[in-house]
């Protein structure tokens, strides 16, 4: 504590009774880190003592005591500055720290100015944190701080009395912790009345927290079993030489070529037999995909009128197919075959065979069908399919037949 308006700097008996209680506070403060260290052995697995240094800025609020002083005041009591620390860690929760600090100066009404320089030592105490993490110090955690403080004084323009050399000084801080050594501080500190500053700091501890082992995960592991076998019989540092066996060459063989499996085709039209409707197609005759020839024989539906070589309506339908089925196939050519029944002469018949032929290939030129693929021929009555002696059979007999011209 400072008292202006005196001579000299005089240290008072009252000072040096006020100092016992705080050196009595730190001793104790040392007593408790030790039992700690003790009693929390498996909170300090992960723990190394490490010692860190720090520096900072500050911002103090500084009150002199001009309370015996007539005519005296503080007229600003704030001031700027910065810190500089040594520590070390002591344990998982417990660490000491010795500092000093330029506080800046308080200003006097009407005149002076007193600047504070202090320094201290002081134990600190973090808590609110995982205890892997407070082993390690990183990540957040809330520390307290109590410990000795010593205060220097320069004065402009006034006396002064420093009343006690050395004091109790206390502080609350939020630490941040890097994995790196580094850490971030923010921290409110008071040497006794008279100043009390707010610090903005970093802190670098120097060393790793681990001894080569992996981060600990805080839950005991059993010895293994093996670490119990005893070695028996010498250690061989060097093995035989192996011999190297070199592999035999392997004839290379040339590639096969996969062999290409036809499927059987008895009549040889090209669709196998799986799918092939028709499996007696004579060789060569051109035929449908299932199969089957595309003409071979009688086509239903071509009728004439009765005795005359006139096409029916349903006989256009059907021929108009006929047609299309020639499109669809361009390079065969057919033989286009008129038949009749026996009533009549047969030279008549023959005639009119001839005449309903030549109709059915002008139908399928006026089609667009070319001449040149179409052979009409004239049977009369003489290939009947079936007998003449009833209506049904001179029916069947009236005939158009269509075959492919190999």
């Amino acid at each position: 504590m400072n008292q202006t308006g005196k001579q000299g700097a005089q240290r008072s008996a009252q000072g040096v009774s006020r100092a016992a209680v705080p050196a009595a506070m730190l001793g104790c403060i040392i007593v408790l880190s030790g039992c700690s260290t003790l009693g929390n052995s498996s909170e300090n697995r992960d723990f190394r003592n490490r010692v860190y240094v720090g520096a900072g800025v500050l911002a103090s609020q500084l009150e002199p005591d001009t309370s015996g002083v007539t005519g005296v005041s503080v007229d600003d009591s704030m001031g700027a500055g910065g810190s500089l620390t040594l520590g070390y860690d002591i344990d998982n929760r417990f660490s000491v720290e010795g500092h000093i600090a330029s506080l800046g100066e308080a200003t006097l009404e009407p005149t002076g100015t007193i600047d504070y320089t202090v320094a201290g030592v002081s134990g600190l105490v973090y808590g609110l944190n995982q205890p892997n993490d407070r082993a390690r110090r990183e990540g957040f955690s809330v520390f307290g701080r109590l410990g000795l403080g010593a205060l220097e004084n320069d004065a402009s323009g006034v006396e002064f009395e420093r009343v006690n050399d050395v004091h109790l000084l206390a502080g609350l801080g939020l630490e941040y912790g890097l994995n790196n050594g580094l850490g971030l501080r923010a921290e409110l500190v008071a040497h006794e009345t008279d100043a009390k500053y707010v610090q903005l700091g970093l802190v670098y501890r120097i060393g790793s927290h681990r001894y080569g082992s992996p981060r600990s995960t805080g839950q005991p592991v059993a010895p293994s079993a093996v670490d119990d076998v005893p070695i028996v019989g010498p250690i061989v540092d060097q093995l035989p030489p192996v011999p190297v066996i070199e592999p035999e060459p392997v004839e290379e063989l040339p590639p096969v070529k996969p062999e290409k499996i036809t499927p059987p085709d008895a009549d040889g039209d090209k669709v196998p037999d799986a799918e092939d409707k028709c499996l007696d197609t004579a060789p060569g005759a051109p035929v449908r995909v299932d199969g089957c020839p595309i003409f071979d024989g009688v086509v239903e539906g071509v009728n004439f009128r009765a005795g005359s070589a006139r096409l029916t309506s349903e006989a256009n339908v059907v021929l108009a197919g006929v047609a299309q089925t020639l499109r669809d196939y361009p390079d065969i050519r057919v033989i286009i075959e008129a038949h009749t029944d026996n009533e009549g002469a047969a030279s008549a018949n023959l005639q009119l065979s001839k005449r309903r032929a030549i109709a059915v290939a002008r139908y399928l030129v006026d089609a667009g069908i070319s001449g040149s693929r179409l052979k009409p021929q004239a049977f009369g009555e003489s290939k009947p399919r079936t007998s003449n002696l009833t209506e049904q059979g001179r029916a069947a007999n009236r005939r158009v037949e269509f075959s492919v011209l190999q």
